[in-house]
């Protein structure tokens, strides 16, 4: 009787555990979302998004070109790293420019 409750446990264990991951996978952002986001907060214009894993983390490579003006940062074109999980730009890579 023990071992039988003790397998019911586990299952529910382990039926919450695929659970929490089949949520977790249905949480992450899309490109498009990460697109809107992406332009609202820089300003600039998403030339290019391209997913990417880095280690276990999944997240989108995205081009951004800023708008035009009289500033030398007219045009400029750079890639942000942007965690697909929760939006989040990732420090480390934070941009990389396009020369």
């Amino acid at each position: 009787m023990k071992m039988q409750t003790w397998r019911y446990g586990m299952a529910a264990i382990l039926a919450a555990g695929l659970g929490l991951a089949a949520f977790a996978a249905t949480a992450a952002m899309t490109a498009d979302q990460i697109r809107q986001q992406v332009e609202r907060e820089s300003g600039g214009k998403v030339i290019k998004i391209e997913p990417r894993k880095y280690g276990a983390l999944e997240a989108f490579a995205v081009t951004v070109m800023n708008p035009g003006g009289n500033d030398n940062a007219a045009f400029q074109v750079y890639t942000v790293i942007v965690n697909a999980e929760n939006g989040t730009t990732v420090p480390e890579q934070r941009q990389t420019q396009h020369y």
